[in-house]
């Protein structure tokens, strides 16, 4: 592979999209709303032993 193409694709910072196609970059973006009701009830098991548990979560029938 061309060394130049693989020195152009590295990120310059975080928000580095020079890996994405211009036409998808300029797409307006179309945030879905989040339902904090969903959100809280989501069954958190999944997740235990990482360090961040849901402190807000009410287990179903509780």
């Amino acid at each position: 592979m061309d060394p130049k193409l693989l020195n152009d694709s590295v990120l310059k910072n975080r928000r580095d999209t020079c890996n994405f196609d211009k036409e998808f970059t300029k797409m307006a973006t179309d945030l879905t709303p989040t339902d904090k009701l969903v959100i809280m009830n989501l069954d958190q098991d999944e997740f235990l032993g990482f360090s961040f548990t849901n402190p807000e979560y009410v287990a179903p029938g509780n």
